[in-house]
Formats: structure tokens, C-alpha cells, sequence
């Protein structure tokens, strides 16, 4: 996910450098500049949510994955354990020692 979030803020950063650079080095009005700038801002910020949103959804399927996963191990591994450990028995004198 850290992979994820440092894409999205390089592409932030990215973007603005550019949108920057090229209202100083644009042959517009200040007026101009700001109407363009105005724009492309909406539209830097629609692709910031989408992205963001994108990568919430995948944390979230990742999470879910995890969680099956690990629910699957357990309810494996459980039968297992009761079966390996079901020869033990104990005195209440090594209870009390323990």
C-alpha cells in the first residue's frame, strides 16, 4: 500500500510542478493563467479522489484476503491441534507447578 501512496503523491507533485512551470512560462494574461489554472486544478483534484479512492478499495480487498487466509489457517489448523494434543493428560499436581 506505502507503494500505492507514493505513486499518488509523486503524481501530485508531478502535476503541480506542471502546472506551475507552465503558468510561468505561458505567453497568457494573468487572467488567463488563472482560468487555466483554475481548471486543470479541478480537474488534479477529481484524478487525486479517484486514485485515492482506487486505493483504498484495494486495501480493503487486501485486508478481506488477509482475513480469509487467516481464518482458513485457523479452522485447519484447530482440528489438528486438538488431535496432537489430545494423548496429554495432566495431574493436578503439574497444573499447580506450571
Amino acid at each position: 500500500m506505502n507503494k500505492g501512496l507514493g505513486i499518488l503523491l509523486t503524481g501530485v507533485v508531478a502535476f503541480t510542478g506542471g502546472l506551475v512551470a507552465g503558468a510561468l512560462l505561458a505567453p497568457k494574461s494573468g487572467k488567463e493563467n488563472r482560468l487555466w489554472l483554475q481548471d486543470n486544478t479541478k480537474d488534479a483534484k477529481k484524478w487525486v479522489e479517484l486514485k485515492g479512492s482506487q486505493l483504498l478499495e484495494q486495501g480493503e480487498r487486501r485486508i478481506n484476503q488477509v482475513s480469509k487466509d487467516l481464518k482458513r489457517t485457523v479452522k485447519n489448523a484447530v482440528p489438528d491441534l486438538y488431535e496432537a494434543t489430545s494423548h496429554l493428560h495432566f495431574d493436578d499436581d503439574d497444573l499447580e507447578h506450571a
